[in-house]
């Protein structure tokens, strides 16, 4: 950083009064400073203009939850690092929090990683409640060039494979979280298309601890849809103890001390996130510790 933007840095939090609201992923309020409490944080998209997330953070990683008032753009580009597996909350109706780590199953795994789509779905089929529940988070499965054919399809939850058969060659392999900020009621399938499938990835999902349960506005209307004859699940018409689910967008964070670049004992502190100081010891100088007095 040249000492120009350093001296700018320095005024806006001055003028804003918060670090926190000049950074525009989790993964950066964590790189600047890796004691940052998992809670609630405003971030700026890349127009400049706030909104609010929820930065679950572990000792290397963590997940970023949107809110369902969010109004602006998302760049939702730069809020993951990893599209290997999201975490998929759910609000049950008694109050509890669950969660379930979703990916591709093992048959596409390294062929297609999860498509995250901001109020976009290219190349995936178009969700069904799109224009008038919108904008949406879209987590796509499978693209229609291979979700199109009757083939093995579906999802894995929490390390299973949940799957069944496309019998009609209908190219549906998501889920879309909707802001719905109008509170339109959705279109629905008139109860059809309730399966087994639909309920698999909340039957099996895992507590979260209360100390980490999200705030309510973190949690969106949602549709699952798969196949032909996978089925088509919205809350609370097909799904009755859900009433509402957050996507979680894996971050991975590495520190620049995780090398242990410091020499001769010196302790290592990340710097700006990116790089790193080290205290060296009595005896010892030099950006690494490496040469001795």
């Amino acid at each position: 950083m040249t000492s120009t933007m350093h001296t700018l840095l320095i005024l806006a939090v001055c003028i804003l009064g918060t670090v926190q609201s000049l950074y525009q992923s989790c993964k950066e309020i964590y790189a600047y400073d890796p004691s940052s409490a998992s809670g609630t944080y405003q971030i700026m998209n890349r127009k400049q203009e706030p909104f609010t997330v929820y930065c679950d953070f572990y000792t290397d990683y963590g997940y970023t939850y949107i809110a369902n008032t969010t109004s602006v753009h998302i760049d939702i580009d730069d809020l993951y690092t990893s599209k290997e597996h999201v975490m998929v909350r759910k609000l049950h109706v008694n109050g509890e929090q669950k969660e379930t780590r979703m990916e591709q199953i093992s048959k596409y795994k390294a062929q297609f990683p999860l498509s995250l789509q901001y109020n976009a779905n290219v190349g995936y089929a178009m969700p069904y409640n799109h224009n008038q529940m919108g904008p949406y988070l879209y987590l796509g499965f499978l693209p229609v060039r291979i979700a199109q054919n009757r083939n093995q399809q579906g999802y894995r939850a929490n390390g299973v494979d949940y799957l069944f058969t496309n019998c009609d060659s209908n190219p549906n392999s998501y889920m879309a979280f909707y802001f719905n900020h109008n509170r339109n009621v959705p279109i629905n399938y008139a109860g059809c298309c309730d399966t087994t499938l639909m309920h698999d990835w909340i039957t099996h999902a895992t507590a979260v601890p209360k100390s980490r349960y999200l705030p309510p506005e973190f949690y969106l209307f949602f549709e699952m849809h798969m196949g032909g004859c996978g089925g088509y699940a919205i809350p609370p018409t097909i799904i009755h103890d859900v009433q509402g689910a957050a996507l979680g967008l894996r971050f991975d964070y590495d520190s620049p001390c995780a090398p242990s670049p410091c020499q001769n004992g010196g302790s290592c502190y990340p710097n700006d996130g990116h790089t790193f100081i080290c205290e060296c010891p009595e005896g010892f100088v030099g950006a690494s510790c490496q040469n001795s007095v």
